[in-house]
């Protein structure tokens, strides 16, 4: 009899170790109805122990198991004791995650005791955003500024996230002509990019009679007037007031320059 009594605690060590190697499966919700997304975690690894705290490193499956793209959600994964309490927390993000796909994520966490079990709670979740495309924009030079559909969007190069459908890129730097091009995000799950080379501008000189000097890009000339473009602002000025005007070459080209005389 005593033999048997010895080997119970034994085999609820192994049982208790067991279930705390496998892996802990979490659902948002959690009551399971209409989930969105779960998590099969593996069991978190010691990394590091300071002060009483111990952070741990491992790997989850993220499956989104709703009819419809998570564009991006994040969580808190809370490490709970054996009496529910709070002892730690981890954070899981997932980006662009089609209906049915899986993606394996990477799980920080830290705790300042052992932790029995762990829970969900969402930071931030996916509302009626839309899936939006990784879009990564170069230009030659580096260094131009981003516009998508008119809004600013960076510097290049950049990745910029553009919902689903057609837009227009706009690339502007000083020196060079402002690049417009279209493009066509169409899968969320597949990063996409674009290449621009901008041209440079000519630098244009316009000395006026009153010894004022414009420089930039003349952009239209005519008998009675003419306009120049610096740093993007317009600029028209009656040819009666103009005393020369020097029409420069592309900064790329030539430096050689040619004047011609106001009327």
């Amino acid at each position: 009899m005593r033999k048997h009594i010895r080997v119970l605690p034994f085999l609820l060590f192994c049982f208790l170790t067991l279930a705390f190697a496998a892996d802990t499966v979490l659902t948002y919700p959690a009551n399971g109805k209409d989930a969105m997304v779960r998590f099969t975690i593996g069991k978190l690894r010691q990394v590091n122990s300071n002060a009483g705290q111990t952070d741990y490193l491992g790997e989850a499956t993220a499956e989104n198991v709703s009819s419809k793209t998570i564009p991006s959600a994040s969580f808190y994964l809370y490490l709970l004791d054996k009496n529910g309490k709070r002892v730690g927390e981890g954070y899981l993000e997932i980006t662009n995650l089609a209906a049915g796909q899986k993606a394996k994520i990477p799980v920080t966490a830290h705790a300042m005791s052992a932790f029995a079990s762990m829970e969900l709670q969402p930071q931030h979740l996916p509302s009626d955003e839309a899936a939006k495309v990784k879009m990564h924009i170069n230009s030659k030079p580096a260094g131009a500024s981003v516009k998508v559909d008119s809004q600013e969007s960076g510097v290049t190069p950049a990745v910029v996230p553009i919902p689903l459908g057609k837009h227009t890129v706009e690339l502007s730097k000083e020196g060079y002509a402002t690049a417009s091009t279209p493009v066509d995000a169409t899968d969320p799950a597949m990063p996409a990019g674009i290449d621009v080379e901008l041209i440079p501008l000519t630098t244009d000189t316009i000395v006026l009679r009153d010894g004022t000097v414009l420089m930039g890009n003349v952009t239209s000339m005519t008998e009675s007037s003419l306009s120049i473009t610096a740093k993007g602002k317009s600029t028209r000025v009656s040819r009666s007031k103009v005393a020369r005007i020097v029409l420069g070459q592309p900064r790329s080209a030539s430096k050689t320059q040619r004047s011609l005389k106001a009327k």
